[in-house]
């Protein structure tokens, strides 16, 4: 996949260019159409993504993060790990 059908196929699917990408592979790998989707991100080992939870995931009621209620982002996936 290149960088313009992934912009392609942001456009088809309604995603904001301005969405943030999460990574999920272990490996190299080549990315294709159907491991491009929004989804909730879990960032258990990855300090930048922890910061990122802080800054943009909302508080509940009694100041945990709302998981639920957290932005989706584009999720770019091997499917292998």
């Amino acid at each position: 996949m290149t960088i313009q059908n992934l912009i392609d196929l942001c456009n088809e699917k309604g995603i904001s260019l301005d969405t943030h990408i999460a990574l999920r592979a272990k490996d190299d790998y080549l990315l294709t159409r159907d491991r491009a989707h929004l989804d909730t991100a879990y960032f258990g080992n990855c300090s930048a993504g922890t910061d990122w939870e802080k800054n943009n995931i909302p508080l509940d009621e009694d100041g945990d993060p709302d998981y639920e209620n957290a932005p989706k982002l584009l999720i770019l996936d091997t499917d292998r790990g």
